[in-house]
Order: C-alpha cells, then sequence, then structure tokens
C-alpha cells in the first residue's frame, strides 16, 4: 500500500517547546519533512487558553514551513445536543475563523474552507446537533463575509465510534452533507513516522457519505504538550481534495501577547 504525506494536530501553540525544541521542528524530524497541515482548534472568539489557536503567535511559524492550517471546532462535550445547541456553536465557530484571518485574506485564498467537527466520542455526534451544526457553519459563514467565503462542515471521529458516523450519514441523506472525514484509529501510541495505508484499518464500520481523507494513527507524540499524527489518503487528489480548503496563515511577523 502507499502512503500520504505527513499531517499533525496539538492542543498546545504549534510554537511550544519540548525539550528546547519547537513542535514544527520535532514533526519535522520525526517525518523527514514538514507536516503539511497542522489542526488547531477554534471555538469562539472571546474563548481563552493555550488549546485555541492564536493566531498573531502562531501564523508566521506555519507559514514559514507552509504548513497549511487545519482549523477544528472545539466543542466536544456539547455534540450530543439539539439542532439549536449545534446552530450556536456554529456561529461562534465560523466567526472565530473568519475574525482570527480576515474576510478579505481569506477571500484572497478561496472561497471555501473545511472546518471538522471533534467528535470524541463521548459523547457520541447526534443527528440534530450534526444537523444544526453543519447548516449553520455554511450558512452563517456566507452571511457575515457576503458570500465571499464559506466553510464547510466535515467530521474527526474514532473509527469505532459508530454512533456518530450513522448520524453522518443520516443528516446527508436528509440533505446536509459531510465534506470530509478525519478518522482517529491509534495503531500505537507516541512518535511514530508514517505506516503505510491500509483502508480497511481506518474505514468506519458503517457506510459514510464523504471521503476519508485523514487518519489520525498515534497520538501524544512528546506527551500532551506535543502533537498527534496522522496521515493524508493517498488516493485523494491532495491539492484538490484537501489542501485547498484549507488556511495558509498570510505572511506576517509573529507577535507574543
Amino acid at each position: 500500500m502507499a502512503k500520504g504525506k505527513p499531517g499533525a494536530d496539538s492542543a498546545a501553540s504549534v510554537t511550544n517547546q519540548v525539550g528546547g525544541k519547537g513542535l514544527i521542528d520535532l514533526a519535522t524530524v520525526l517525518f523527514g519533512e514538514p507536516p503539511v497541515f497542522w489542526g488547531r482548534y477554534f471555538t469562539g472568539i472571546s474563548t481563552g487558553g493555550a488549546v485555541e489557536y492564536r493566531h498573531l503567535k502562531e501564523n508566521k511559524a506555519l507559514r514559514d514551513k507552509n504548513i497549511r492550517l487545519l482549523p477544528i471546532a472545539r466543542q466536544t462535550r456539547r455534540v450530543n445536543g439539539a439542532f439549536a445547541d449545534g446552530s450556536a456553536d456554529a456561529e461562534s465557530n465560523a466567526e472565530d475563523l473568519i475574525v482570527s484571518f480576515g474576510i478579505d485574506y481569506l477571500a484572497s485564498l478561496n472561497d471555501e474552507f473545511y472546518m471538522f467537527l471533534d467528535v470524541e466520542g463521548s459523547p457520541s455526534l447526534s443527528q440534530a446537533y450534526y444537523t444544526g451544526w453543519a447548516q449553520t457553519l455554511t450558512a452563517h459563514s456566507g452571511e457575515i463575509t457576503g458570500g465571499r467565503v464559506k466553510i464547510l462542515p466535515c467530521v474527526y471521529a474514532t473509527r469505532s465510534d459508530t454512533p456518530t458516523w450513522t448520524a453522518v450519514a443520516a443528516t446527508a441523506a436528509a440533505g446536509t452533507p459531510c465534506n470530509g472525514a478525519w478518522i482517529a484509529r491509534w495503531v500505537t501510541s507516541g512518535c511514530q513516522p508514517l505506516p503505510q495505508w491500509k483502508a480497511n484499518q481506518v474505514k468506519p464500520l458503517v457506510t459514510i457519505p464523504c471521503k476519508v481523507l485523514i487518519w489520525q494513527y498515534a497520538a501524544d507524540c512528546h506527551g500532551g504538550g506535543g502533537f498527534d499524527c496522522s496521515e493524508t489518503n493517498p488516493a485523494i487528489d491532495l491539492e484538490a481534495d484537501l489542501l485547498r480548503y484549507l488556511v495558509l496563515p498570510p505572511d506576517m511577523t509573529a507577535i507574543v501577547t
């Protein structure tokens, strides 16, 4: 089987250091090349804490290595809620991403971007929540940018979370899409180089209505302050199916606050 390209995600800033080395440098050493994307979290404009993406601090580090930012919507304890819960969270997620980069800059890159809903399995995703979140994410982002930018819903969850993938499939059957899946199935923990892609190990146990774009195959490389390891699906067109929908941060000087 073929291999894809490396990707990473972290709850810590990409500028975080472990053993005197930054996360991007550590990932580059592990993979033999910089990751093509880095996943970071977006909850709302006013959300504090190190888990949230801090564009003034992190943009330059990603830009300098030509790494795309993969936005992750973070409200994991609410994803089993009602339509209204999903809709309210989607408004906050969309506003956070758009304010972080600005309408003009995002529109200069593309008119559509992916955001992955973080589902950790406890609780699993409900159909009502996903319907509200997915519909509002695209509609609200279009409204607040005057139609210049739309954010498209995708889902991150474990391969074995059948209730989540069933909810995604049912929502899509009712007319609300999922634009891509990021599957977590850890074959090991810690720092591991890219494995061979094994579709039968990555594909969820139910049929899903979207492409599996990414496999997260290992967690906690360099511990809780480090990063998780992912691989892009070698069967996709990497640029057309994934990277064009992610954000290359602007060329700017990092400001540490």
